[in-house]
């Protein structure tokens, strides 16, 4: 349970570092990237402080709350926290063409996205962070060998030193924008709701492709039982979600009749690009690294992970008293030998997917409806790690390549 008396910064004695910084280590955004990186800093011994700018953890919501299994084994959380289990997809283009997927396998599950937000924090409380909310980051600057950071909290502000300081604020990063970090080079813009929808499968999740729909993305329901599900769709082009989401109800009149909303979100999804992560005793986790599927737009599983090895690094690097960037960038190599290749592999992917207009879509579905391909995307099918059943479903199926218009950027990763 997040305990709700935290601190108050101004209560903080000056004891890191003889009384040079507040805190060996400063972590803005108490999402599940924020959180574990303060978790498993703190689980080092170090004084972390955790700011959440949000009066409420997990509040407001911007995600949708499907995940693979392992998520939650890479999150350390229980089953208690899983609202549905997702067996297979039902995929629609706008001809009315459909391709179903699943073998009835549990392939995702549905979590209380809150509920994981609030389980990681406590954790990270629990190993010794501190929590501080309504923490708004309002200035960022390097101050000898550590960091400055100036915080707004409930109309008066303070400063906080610290030798460390770990981005994980979202999309919107205000730590990467005050520090003159790079933002993300393409974000999709998202729109989405959970309500009611009569008749709806108990165990598909319904994804609705093309440029008439969702231009440069997609749209979707998942289940979250007994006729409930959570609805959304995004775009990459300039087109406002709220036209898509319109269009898309009366493009599937059978699908989505009966829809009715009870709560609307809406956010950003910055998809991966190349970038910089680390600067001198700064680093980007999560989604204000960018560390998104461009294929997908999933980002709980890669910030996870992202945050337990930026941890790593940084618990030496504090150990060490070297706060570099040459010492942090351990970290981006780190990140970059666990997923490199897949994001490089996924952004190749998005880059054909967005190229491909209503009929590409129609005939491609047509194309996984074989036997074969349908077969080996039931098994090997992941939503993780994409580009590894590309790579397998090409060497099948070579027909696959007539949608790739132009050369791969990066080639080498598809032989």
């Amino acid at each position: 349970m997040v305990n709700s008396s935290v601190m108050t910064i101004s209560e903080v004695h000056l004891n890191v570092r003889e009384n040079r910084y507040d805190y060996d280590a400063v972590v803005v955004g108490a999402g599940p990237a924020g959180s574990t990186a303060a978790a498993e800093i703190a689980q080092g011994g170090f004084r972390v402080l955790l700011l959440e700018e949000h009066a409420e953890i997990g509040v407001p919501l911007h995600c949708s709350g499907l995940v693979t299994p392992r998520t939650l084994d890479e999150a350390g959380v229980g089953q208690d926290l899983v609202l549905n289990h997702v067996v297979g997809a039902h995929v629609y283009a706008p001809s009315g063409r459909t391709l179903s997927l699943g073998d009835g396998q549990t392939r995702a599950l549905v979590i209380d996205r809150v509920g994981l937000d609030r389980a990681l924090v406590a954790r990270a409380q629990e190993r010794g962070a501190e929590l501080v909310t309504r923490a708004r980051v309002i200035g960022v600057e390097h101050d000898g060998a550590g960091i400055k950071v100036r915080v707004d909290r409930q109309d008066a502000s303070t400063v906080v030193r610290a030798r460390l300081l770990v981005g994980a604020d979202g999309a919107n990063s205000r730590v990467a924008h005050l520090l003159g970090m790079d933002g993300p080079a393409e974000v999709v813009h998202a729109l989405g709701a959970e309500g009611t929808l009569p008749g709806a499968e108990e165990q598909h999740v319904q994804v609705f492709v093309g440029k008439s729909v969702a231009p440069g993305w997609f749209a979707w329901t998942i289940p979250l039982g007994n006729g409930r599900v959570r609805l959304g769709v995004g775009t990459s082009n300039g087109v406002k979600p709220v036209e898509c989401l319109r269009h898309m109800l009366e493009t599937y009149p059978a699908q989505l009749k009966g829809w009715q909303a009870t709560r609307w979100t809406g956010g950003t999804i910055p998809l991966w690009s190349r970038r910089k992560i680390v600067q001198d005793n700064v680093m980007l986790v999560g989604d204000a690294a960018g560390q998104v599927k461009p294929t997908s737009g999933g980002g709980i599983y890669p910030s996870l992970v992202s945050a337990k090895l930026a941890a790593g690094v940084a618990r030496t690097a504090l150990a060490q008293d070297d706060l570099t960037e040459r010492k942090l960038r351990q970290y981006s190599s780190a990140w970059d030998k666990t997923f490199g290749k897949e994001y490089r592999r996924g952004q190749d992917l998005r880059r054909v997917y967005t190229t491909m207009d209503d009929q590409d879509f129609d005939r491609l579905l047509a194309l996984f409806g074989s036997k074969r391909l349908l077969e080996m995307v039931n098994r090997y099918g992941d939503i993780d790690f994409p580009g590894r059943l590309f790579q397998r479903l090409t060497k099948l199926a070579p027909a696959l390549w007539l949608f790739v218009r132009g050369p791969l950027r990066y080639a080498p990763l598809w032989k």
